[in-house]
């Protein structure tokens, strides 16, 4: 299933994909009174699933609102905790920044992920703008990821495990402000200015993928593509990630967890890299879709 949260009369309401995406049916009318996305996975449990599912097999949905008519809203609007975001977690993209910083090439070998996290006040949906601040943010850097969304809070649990604890997987783009990021020597603040969190455009369940999937990922930047990989690239595995993740530290239902980008084409080249006003971001990954966003510039506050 493909679950979104999407904006109708001035509200936020939960819903679910028709299987040619063309229209949305509230999940209001199966029985499920989740006003959030976040509250439908702090609820949902295997017999609800379930029950879902059969009714949408069996065609019970008699409210379908057109998908294009409906305002998008990232699937987790307002998170109730920080993304939790790998650095360097494409051997490609590690190995690129060893080359830009001259270091050996053998230095992006680590034995241990790098963790931060991205601050969110409120995430950004498809088709929303990424903001540009002339005079504050002007040097946008980008990056497509897979986003592992935690079905159930989730402590001391070994890889294999993982795949129980995982609600579904989204996309999101790893926005940030290089020249913040070098004032700062850290990436938190960089990566956490108000539109830096493009998500969606909805969330993938996990029970249309195999336990440990792999994913392909394409970002383009005016439809020309900038980053492709395979999370076959990943350093640590998505089961790896949300297992060392749980030890000693309870995982949330709902935490969304950005596994990593791709290598850039055009490392090292400023010029090439340079995002402007009026620029289009589209992030793909495979099974899951597209996820569109536009820069725009926008006053310093």
């Amino acid at each position: 299933m493909k679950l979104l949260t999407y904006q109708k009369d001035g509200s936020q309401a939960v819903g679910v994909l028709s299987s040619d995406g063309a229209s949305v049916y509230p999940l209001s009318q199966f029985g499920i009174s989740a006003s959030s996305m976040q509250e439908l996975i702090d609820g949902m449990t295997d017999d609800s699933f379930s029950a879902l599912k059969r009714a949408l097999s069996q065609g019970r949905a008699e409210i379908a609102y057109p998908y294009d008519e409906l305002g998008k809203c990232a699937p987790i609007p307002l998170a109730h905790r920080d993304m939790i975001c790998i650095g360097f977690n494409f051997r490609g993209h590690a190995e690129e920044i060893a080359r830009l910083r001259g270091d050996p090439i053998a230095s992006a070998n680590v034995s241990k992920p790098i963790y931060f996290c991205k601050r969110i006040a409120h995430a950004t949906g498809d088709q929303a703008p990424i903001p540009y601040i002339p005079g504050y943010a002007e040097n946008l850097d980008v990056g497509v990821e897979v986003c592992v969304i935690i079905k159930d809070d989730t402590l001391n649990i070994p890889p294999e495990a993982a795949a129980d604890h995982i609600f579904g997987y989204t996309i999101t783009n790893d926005v940030c402000d290089t020249r913040i990021n070098r004032i700062y020597t850290q990436p938190f603040l960089g990566k956490s200015l108000d539109g830096y969190m493009p998500v969606g455009p909805w969330i993938v369940t996990a029970d249309e993928f195999d336990r440990d999937p792999l994913f392909d990922l394409k970002l383009t930047v005016n439809r020309k593509c900038r980053q492709a990989g395979n999370t076959a690239d990943l350093v640590f595995s998505i089961p790896y990630i949300v297992s060392e993740l749980s030890q000693n530290m309870t995982l949330k239902a709902g935490t969304m967890i950005a596994t990593g980008s791709p290598a850039n084409f055009d490392a090292g080249d400023p010029e090439k890299l340079l995002l402007l006003p009026g620029d289009l971001i589209r992030c793909e990954v495979s099974g899951i879709g597209a996820l569109v966003n536009i820069v725009e510039e926008r006053c310093a506050q």
